[in-house]
């Protein structure tokens, strides 16, 4: 178990052209680590230095003080992950992770059984199933599951939120954050609305540099600046007022009403 991923002074290149530049900063366990920011501004790169597949970089990835090591410490779960399926059943997909950690298909079982429930699947449904013939979400569902079920303690995700209805976006925000008590959890994101309840800490990358927020700071740049960051419309006009405020309500409508009634009393009657 990790405490904080720390990043010293990391640059980043992609041929010629330099991505990030000297970024420091940490990201840590018990909350989800957001990184956002437009195309092109180095969001999926940084997950891929971390995960040791992007070698183009100077400068220093440390784990609780000492060199990071990716190697059997990193989940990384690309942006569509269900196009990555090359196993023939539900069973074989999530459980092969364990399988080349040489552990027993009696062993697997349980795990692998247990280990979908968590992430919303049934096993008694789709055991036998192909991966393909699943729906899209329950496919993304798998997909996140075969990546984290040797649970390393760092997990990289790149837009895991994308392609699940709104429903399946909550659920999976809230499975997310049950995993940070054990986990240093990074997401890349365009939609962080929904994990910003869950977050401490937010990494925004813009050309020419970086920002380190606190999600209230994020939205208070949000509502000031439209090019920042495009918050939904109904929450700018509903808050936009109180954008000087230190405690603006997650971006959620019964949460905002209860925030624009109690700073004035007789709104949303």
């Amino acid at each position: 178990m990790f405490d904080k991923l720390e990043l010293k002074n990391l640059s980043v290149k992609y041929g010629s052209d330099v991505l990030l530049k000297d970024l420091c900063g940490s990201f840590s366990r018990g909350h989800i680590n957001l990184v956002i920011g437009r195309a092109g501004s180095g969001k999926s790169t940084l997950l891929r230095v971390l995960a040791g597949f992007h070698k183009e970089y100077d400068g220093v990835i440390e784990v609780d003080g000492t060199v990071f090591e990716p190697s059997g410490n990193v989940s990384l779960a690309f942006q569509n992950p269900e196009a990555l399926f090359f196993n023939g059943t539900v069973e074989e997909e999530v459980g092969y992770a364990l399988k080349m950690r040489k552990k027993s298909k009696s062993e697997i079982e349980p795990i692998a059984r247990a280990w979908l429930q968590k992430w919303g699947l049934d096993p008694e449904r789709c055991w036998h199933h192909h991966p393909l013939e699943l729906s899209g979400g329950e496919k993304r569902r798998l997909a996140l599951a075969a990546c984290t079920i040797f649970m390393p303690p760092v997990v990289l995700l790149d837009e895991p939120l994308a392609g699940l209805d709104a429903k399946g976006q909550r659920a999976l925000a809230d499975l997310l954050a049950g995993m940070t008590t054990e986990h240093i959890v990074i997401v890349v994101t365009h939609e962080p609305e929904i994990l910003l309840e869950q977050s401490r800490s937010l990494l925004y990358l813009h050309t020419g540099g970086y920002k380190w927020l606190e999600p209230a700071e994020f939205l208070r740049h949000a509502l000031k600046d439209r090019n920042f960051f495009p918050l939904p419309e109904w929450y700018r006009k509903a808050v936009g007022q109180f954008d000087q405020s230190s405690d603006l309500p997650p971006i959620r409508a019964e949460a905002v009403c209860r925030y624009v009634k109690r700073r004035e009393p007789y709104a949303c009657r």
